[in-house]
């Protein structure tokens, strides 16, 4: 596909990597937005807290609890550290459609991507959001599916042109 020497398109390709990124930054967007995660942390504190001070700080349920409550903060951490990686290398060698080369590009409408497999051109408004870190920027389709432009494929200029178009659109950033 060809563009007119001012429109902006980059070529990539994902890697591993860029997969794990997007999913870390999938995984930080849902736990700075949705309130179970927190509730789940908060319970456990409560119960823990509860449970130490009902048993009057007995040495064997008070160790329980703080054990509890480190796992509560813990396990997550873990999973974002080296879960999430794993699960993406895991579906980054089975889907053969993701180490495709990737022309993006993007207008004040829509942002367009092609592959050799496929192309899509979704309006900014029929995204849920988008959301964007050092690493990867990516257009949420709903809470769940999304599709991702890793950071290093674009310029500073580029990132800043996208930035304002999607801003200028009215999607949100979540």
């Amino acid at each position: 596909m060809s563009y007119p020497p001012d429109h902006p398109f980059t070529r990539f390709t994902i890697t591993a990597e860029d997969y794990a990124n997007a999913l870390r930054l999938h995984m930080r967007r849902y736990w700075a937005t949705r309130w179970g995660p927190k509730l789940f942390v908060i319970v456990v504190f409560v119960i823990a807290i509860g449970a130490m001070v009902m048993t009057d700080f007995d040495e064997a349920w008070t160790s329980a609890a703080i054990g509890g409550m480190i796992s509560a903060v813990l396990l997550p951490l873990l999973g974002y550290l080296f879960i999430v990686p794993r699960r993406a290398r895991k579906v980054y060698s089975q889907q053969k459609t993701l180490k495709q080369p990737v022309e993006a590009s993007w207008t004040q409408e829509a942002y367009i991507a092609h592959t050799e497999a496929a192309g899509s051109t979704v309006a900014w408004t029929d995204y849920y959001g988008w959301s964007a870190d050092g690493k990867m920027v990516m257009f949420m389709q709903s809470q769940n599916l999304f599709q991702m432009l890793p950071r290093h494929a674009l310029t500073d200029e580029q990132m800043n042109d996208l930035t304002a178009i999607i801003e200028r659109s009215g999607l949100k950033r979540i």
